[in-house]
């Protein structure tokens, strides 16, 4: 009995077990359908993208028919879509090594593209029904043709540059005006008076020199009293003979009045460099700024497209977060550079007063060449400092000489008369004639004196060779610069119209074919503006060591009035 249960057992449960089975199979069939149906919508997307301009230009080629592909009335079913979105994405046949126009794109009027047919989905039994058509969306309210790039090609309209008179014209200017308002050159020129007041002096120790004298009424006692009346008295010392003492303290101050002309000199070089390098700084943080609101606009019409796109496609909210970051970094770019102009107007301001500042020249190239560094350096040995320090230290050796002289004996022709009477009561009579007089010993003092001036010489002539040695490194450092930072300046330029492409290709990439993120986009367009900043900082860099060049050689007021002479 049991046996028969069992047989009978497993025949119903056979029977039990089919009808799933073709349940199943039933269900992975329509699973397949439905998946074939989302691959086919996902690749004739793709397809409709990538080869869109394909189909056009075959299109135009050949009657409206494009070569390789089905009609668009011949693609009735999901199973020819497939067969023609495989052989539109296969890779073609090598061929011989040309350039691939990845990065050319050109935008297409929307009556140009093709008429896309509707997708078909494929039912459980494999028969094919239409799809229900989704509804279109709404336009976007966008400005595209203030997105548009400009072509690769295209050349955008720069100021002229100027020449290097105008440049020297706009520099002398200020130039003046900041020499009429510095304190240090005002100070130079009190100590170049007081240098020639000094000179004076010495020569009047040439000249006879008359004291006089009063006394008052006294009364003398002891060996017979007696009142004296009040007296005056007369003497006049003329020098003879000094051992050319006083003519050695007149070099010696014309050798300090020598250092005061090239110290006034080294004011005049140095308020020059102050002012040109700070208009040549603003200059350069003008153009930044300018760049930086170029910047700005490209990123804001970035942030005013997605936020039309988001209005329409919620789900690329991440899109417009990072449009709004990367426009926040841009205005902080700005900021910083319009920052930094004002602290540059600031400092002209302190340099020349509250005239009027010029306009600069907008262009980032200035025809200002780096001179010859032979000149330069030839130059330099006369430099307003280098002639200061030798200056003061002949002036030091010459005082030197003349304190030797005053050791010793000195002739003096003397004159003089009292109106005192003398101890007989009679007037007293004139005296003259030569004096000699030595400071035979002086504990040490003059000896010391003459030391200390000829050690003071020795300092200065030493400071007068480490000035031109400094220098000369100054120039040569200041030419190396020049060289290396416009060198420089022309790569981020090459690099500028890398870039640039790039960005354009990217956006192109990312706005038609989808085939970019819009985080290469923005980083496309943060990269170009970075070299483009690179450009101009190095060149005005460049041009700042020009300049210090000429200020390093003492030649800068030179070049700055050499059409003036």
């Amino acid at each position: 009995m049991g046996k028969f249960s069992h047989k009978v057992a497993r025949p119903g449960k056979s029977v039990i077990r089919k009808p799933a089975r073709g349940i199943s199979v039933l269900a992975l069939a329509c699973m397949a359908g439905l998946t074939g149906a989302a691959r086919a919508d996902e690749e004739l997307l793709r397809f409709e993208r990538v080869v869109a301009q394909r189909q056009v230009q075959a299109a135009e080629a050949g009657g409206g028919q494009v070569a390789g592909e089905a009609p668009a009335g011949a693609l009735s079913s999901s199973a020819q879509v497939l067969q023609a979105v495989r052989e539109s994405l296969a890779p073609a046949a090598p061929s011989p090594r040309q350039p691939e126009p990845v990065l050319e794109f050109s935008r297409l009027p929307g009556s140009m593209l093709p008429a896309s047919e509707p997708l078909q989905s494929v039912g459980v039994d494999g028969a094919e029904k239409p799809a229900t058509a989704a509804p279109a969306p709404a336009p976007l309210q966008v400005d595209w043709a203030a997105l548009a790039l400009p072509a690769a090609g295209a050349v955008a309209e720069v100021p002229a540059s100027p020449s290097e008179g105008e440049l020297r014209d706009l520099f002398l200017t200020l130039v003046e005006a900041a020499a009429v308002r510095s304190p240090a050159v005002k100070r130079a020129l009190a100590e170049r008076a007081a240098s020639e007041a000094e000179v004076s002096e010495a020569k009047g120790q040439r000249y006879p020199q008359v004291q006089l004298g009063a006394q008052g009424a006294s009364w003398q006692s002891g060996g017979g009293n007696r009142d004296n009346g009040a007296s005056l008295a007369l003497d006049v010392t003329t020098p003879v003979f000094d051992w050319g003492r006083i003519r050695r303290t007149v070099e010696s101050r014309r050798h300090m009045v020598n250092a005061a002309e090239s110290a006034l000199t080294a004011e005049l070089e140095t308020a020059a460099y102050d002012v040109s390098a700070n208009l040549v700084e603003l200059g350069k943080q003008r153009i930044i700024v300018s760049l930086g609101q170029r910047y700005v606009d490209r990123m804001s019409e970035l942030v005013k497209m997605l936020e039309g796109i988001v209005a329409v496609d919620a789900g690329r909210v991440s899109e417009l977060t990072q449009a709004r970051a990367r426009l926040l970094q841009a205005e902080a770019a700005r900021s910083t550079a319009e920052a930094k102009a004002r602290d540059i107007e600031i400092n002209l301001r302190k340099l020349v007063g509250e005239r009027p500042l010029p306009s600069l020249p907008e262009s980032n190239q200035w025809h200002l060449g780096s001179p010859d560094l032979q000149w330069l350096l030839a130059e330099s040995t006369n430099h307003p400092v280098v002639q200061q320090a030798r200056a003061q230290a002949r002036s030091a050796d010459t005082q030197a000489d003349a304190v030797r002289s005053s050791l010793l004996p000195q002739v003096n022709w003397v004159v003089s008369k009292s109106t005192a009477d003398d101890a007989y009561g009679r007037e007293s009579a004139w005296h003259t004639g030569l004096t000699l007089s030595w400071s035979a010993f002086r504990g040490g003092s003059g000896r010391a004196a003459e030391r200390a001036a000829r050690m003071r010489a020795e300092a200065g002539w030493m400071n007068a060779e480490q000035q031109v040695q400094d220098l000369e490194y100054r120039i040569r450092a200041g030419n190396q610069d020049a060289r290396a930072l416009a060198d420089r300046a022309d790569l981020y330029r090459g690099l500028s119209i890398e870039s640039n492409k790039v960005r354009e290709a990217f956006y192109e990439q990312w706005y038609h074919l989808g085939r970019r993120t819009l985080l290469d986009v923005l980083s496309s367009e943060t990269e170009h503006y970075s070299n483009q900043v690179g450009e101009v900082s190095n060149r005005f860099d460049g041009y700042q060591a020009v300049l210090r060049q000429y200020a390093s050689a003492g030649a800068l007021m030179r070049w700055l009035t050499a059409e003036q002479q």
